[in-house]
């Protein structure tokens, strides 16, 4: 039996965004929190912390962040409590370790894919390798990656890397990079991974759209054939 992936909607702004992605069924909700790039979809902590709060039980609440140390990491994770926590840039393993010992939540890292390449990075696998065996992370999320920008492009990248990875790994892999309802339904069937992850794919004119969502997540989870 084929398992039907999770489904993660990023960059909750308000609870009016929270409450449409759980009535459409998304199975966790992402928060963009003080992160040290320009996007429209970051909100502060107390916002986070405040949002999260309304978050039902049985959906999973994740805090996006992009830390400059450990510890960093640490006092935005005290202040919004989320229940899990990714870590979007390339913080070091060192860095993850003090997080590790510091927190509960569970950790994902994400890994950029340029749009432009055509082959796994050379270092990618042995990176996550060590983080699983050292038990510093619980999943890794994959996303697409340019110049001057770690994610969040609204591009997609070639997604037999991101199978690769996903046939060589035993940690759940969220994959993510410029997916919409038009194409998450052929990303699934290729790639085969645990979650999928959307923010501007699912948005017109800057805000959630409601029918974007729905379908969405409809087309997720028809993997037939």
């Amino acid at each position: 039996m084929k398992q039907l992936p999770r489904v993660k909607i990023c960059g909750m702004k308000s609870a009016d965004d929270i409450g449409l992605a759980v009535s459409l069924g998304a199975d966790a909700v992402g928060f963009i929190t003080e992160v040290p790039v320009n996007t429209p979809r970051k909100v502060d902590a107390q916002t986070a912390a405040e949002l999260v709060k309304t978050v039902p039980f049985f959906v999973d609440s994740v805090l996006v962040i992009m830390p400059s140390s450990g510890q960093d990491a640490l006092d935005l994770i005290d202040k919004v409590k989320p229940d899990v926590v990714q870590l979007h840039n390339d913080i070091s393993a060192e860095e993850i370790e003090i997080i590790r010992d510091g927190t509960h939540q569970k950790l994902i890292r994400t890994f950029t894919i340029p749009v432009e390449s055509k082959e796994l990075p050379a270092d990618l696998m042995a990176q996550v390798d060590a983080l699983l065996d050292n038990d510093l992370i619980d999943g890794i999320l994959l996303d697409s990656g340019k110049a001057g920008a770690t994610g969040g492009t609204g591009m997609v990248h070639d997604w037999s890397i991101s199978r690769q990875v996903v046939e060589n790994t035993k940690a759940p892999v969220i994959l993510a990079g410029g997916l919409k309802p038009d194409n998450v339904r052929d990303a699934v069937k290729e790639v085969r991974p645990f979650a999928v992850d959307t923010a501007s794919g699912v948005e017109s004119n800057g805000k959630k759209d409601p029918a974007k969502v729905c379908r969405f997540i409809e087309e997720a989870r028809c993997i037939n054939g």
